[in-house]
């Protein structure tokens, strides 16, 4: 899991996290809010790619 200060609301669970036009990993939970700030997690993407042995296309 990788922490960062990025804002997430409530339902944002298994969401895409993206940098630019790179995904980054998959939302997973956190804590605050948008309004006071707080703290975002989210699982990597090569992780996930490596750990079932996928590949990521884009078109």
């Amino acid at each position: 899991m990788a922490g960062t200060s990025v804002c997430a609301q409530g339902g944002d669970s298994g969401g895409s996290f993206i940098t630019g036009d790179q995904a980054q990993g998959v939302t997973s939970g956190g804590y605050g809010n948008c309004t006071s700030g707080g703290r975002t997690w989210f699982q990597p993407i090569n992780e996930i790619l490596s750990a079932y042995d996928l590949i990521l296309l884009t078109a």
